[in-house]
């Protein structure tokens, strides 16, 4: 069964049928009510999301701008609310949110039935088609994997 997560990525695709790949990740922005600027952040400061507005640093590599600007698309959509200081529950909260983030940025960039037609192809092949960075791949192929893609691939080998 999938998670929560992978449940609100796929239903975002699914709202969106005819989409092209790359991914419009500005228009899946705008589209749930935010707005993507560049900003230019100090580093290590790379993506901020505050309210409506979701702000990704200028000067990075596009492929990154767009995961990030999913990701953050991902905090806004999975985690409303005030995000409170709790000490040892913090960290803990944080972490998980921030693999919620990459997991929904990772379905929606390439979402599972995009993902199948590519069966056979290298992941810097599959980083090119979805324009991801190659890290995102690996994680969406390995650690992101839904429980049907799988055993799909197992029935493959």
């Amino acid at each position: 069964m999938d998670n929560q997560t992978v449940k609100k990525a796929k239903e975002l695709v699914r709202g969106h049928p005819g989409l092209n790949f790359p991914l419009d990740i500005e228009r899946l922005v705008t589209e749930a009510g935010c707005e993507l600027i560049e900003w230019p952040f100090l580093s290590p400061v790379k993506e901020v999301k505050q309210g409506r507005w979701i702000a990704v640093a200028a000067g990075l590599d596009h492929k990154e701008q767009r995961y990030l600007a999913a990701h953050a698309l991902g905090h806004h959509l999975l985690h409303c609310g005030n995000q409170l200081w709790f000490r040892d529950w913090q960290e803990t909260s944080v972490a998980r949110q921030e693999r919620e983030a990459d997991e929904f940025a990772a379905h929606v960039l390439m979402p599972e039935i995009e993902l199948e037609k590519l069966d056979d192809l290298k992941t810097w092949e599959i980083a090119e088609y979805f324009g991801v960075p190659e890290e995102l791949v690996s994680l969406r192929l390995n650690k992101f994997a839904t429980d049907r893609e799988r055993e799909r691939w197992q029935s493959h080998d």
